[in-house]
């Protein structure tokens, strides 16, 4: 085999123009710096991917937090129930035994005054449950319970008081 038949083999071979080919490619990927930015979408790629991991991690964490302390809420709105209804019974008795110490006092002296300052004296006695149970009800509700719950925890409490209200008439 002769030289210019082994040029002309490669020339029909397309070898050569395989070859200027990659070369061309190689300038154009160089001259753009087409690694470059290839690398720069790679590196935001990356860094979204754990961003949002980091993200996906945070969530779960917070509903899992989430969802045991509304694991705990009945419980909680329980006891805040139960120690309201101790208080209110305590703060009724206590203030039944004064109403009635008051009302034999006034009875003995002036019958038509002593009516009209029960009555007051009653009035006063609920609302004073009623507004100390709501203050300590509403302020320890609120921190840890929904909207929701704090509309049916309020309406129970109201009946609660009603019916005190009943007791002491």
């Amino acid at each position: 085999m002769s030289l210019q038949e082994i040029y002309l083999k490669i020339l029909e071979s397309n070898i050569i123009n395989f070859i200027l080919m990659i070369s061309i490619l190689v300038f154009i990927f160089k001259k753009f710096k087409l690694g470059k930015i290839i690398d720069n979408f790679a590196n935001d790629i990356q860094n979204e991917v754990t961003t949002s991991f980091n993200a996906v991690q945070n969530a779960l964490k917070e509903y899992k937090e989430t969802r045991k302390e509304q694991r705990e809420i009945p419980n909680k709105k329980e006891e805040i129930l139960n120690n309201a209804k101790i208080i209110a019974k305590k703060l009724e008795d206590k203030n039944k035994e004064e109403i009635i110490k008051k009302q034999s006092e006034l009875d003995k002296s002036y019958n038509k005054t002593q009516n009209s300052l029960y009555q007051r004296g009653i009035q006063k006695t609920a609302n004073d449950i009623q507004e100390a149970v709501l203050t300590l009800t509403k302020e320890t509700i609120q921190d840890m319970m929904t909207d929701e719950i704090k509309l049916k925890s309020i309406y129970l409490a109201l009946d609660e008081f009603d019916k005190l209200e009943e007791v002491i008439q």
